[in-house]
């Protein structure tokens, strides 16, 4: 792998990670009712409701990209 394509891989595995921790923070600041199961939480500072499903499947997205840049990374340099 050219040094160029391996800092644009190295690059994006660092913007997606970045990506997950604010989704995790996101996350983190849900609230969920407590008298029921729901796949809806709002946020606790801004009100925004949001689908825990769509934020857990886009956390998945995102470390599943991860692995396939990092295993190009492991393979090129092999």
């Amino acid at each position: 792998m050219r040094y160029s394509e391996y800092m644009k891989v190295n690059l994006r595995c660092e913007t997606l990670k970045r990506q997950i921790d604010e989704e995790m923070s996101l996350i983190s600041k849900l609230v969920e009712e407590p008298d029921y199961e729901s796949h809806y939480a709002a946020h606790s500072e801004t009100g925004v409701v949001y689908d825990k499903r769509i934020l857990g499947d886009k956390v998945d997205r995102l470390n599943k990209e991860i692995a396939e840049l990092e295993h190009r990374i492991e393979n090129d340099e092999q």
